[in-house]
């Protein structure tokens, strides 16, 4: 999939090639393990800003995807950045669920999130399990993300780290 981001910043719809950036989604390989650890460790540090900052470390994202399916956001072409990883998702198909989604901050606000959970469930489609996702309750950013792409809040657990909020999205398994 190639998402085209115009000059401002902003995806925009039916933009001719060749203008702007362009963004592609591919299946992660063991090349790209660094720079997605480096975007989990930062991303997670903002999304978790009441944690203190040392409580995650670069190797976490290796911990958190070790059995799952990555899909990342890549800047496609050949002009300056092209190659470099902005953004990933994890997944784990056998279970329907989304594990991880993370963009590089200076990649927010251009669809880059909204076109990798669009990759994410067409992988999940058909799956033996409702399509899910977990999100820390305090997260109001990311859960008003995901609001805004169509999932639905399902039921929320505690635990001594945080309130997890369950979601799940329509159109896919519902059993």
């Amino acid at each position: 999939m190639i998402l085209r981001i115009g000059r401002n910043g902003q995806k925009e719809e039916g933009m001719p090639a060749g203008e702007g950036v362009r963004i592609a989604i591919r299946s992660a390989r063991s090349a790209d393990s660094e720079r997605c650890a480096e975007i989990f460790l930062h991303g997670r540090r903002q999304a978790f800003s009441w944690q203190p900052a040392d409580r995650f470390g670069l190797d976490d994202y290796y911990d958190c995807v070790r059995e799952d399916s990555v899909l990342v956001a890549e800047v496609d072409g050949t002009g300056a950045g092209a190659g470099t990883v902005v953004g990933f998702v994890s997944l784990d198909p056998k279970a329907g669920v989304i594990h991880n989604l993370f963009i590089d901050p200076e990649w927010h606000k251009r669809g880059i999130g909204s076109a990798l959970l669009r990759e994410a469930l067409a992988l999940l489609r058909g799956g033996p399990h409702p399509v899910e996702l977990a999100c820390a309750a305090r997260n109001a950013a990311a859960r008003a993300f995901y609001e805004r792409n169509g999932w639905t809040p399902v039921d929320a657990t505690s635990s001594q780290a945080d309130t997890l909020v369950r979601y799940r999205i329509g159109g896919y398994n519902t059993s």
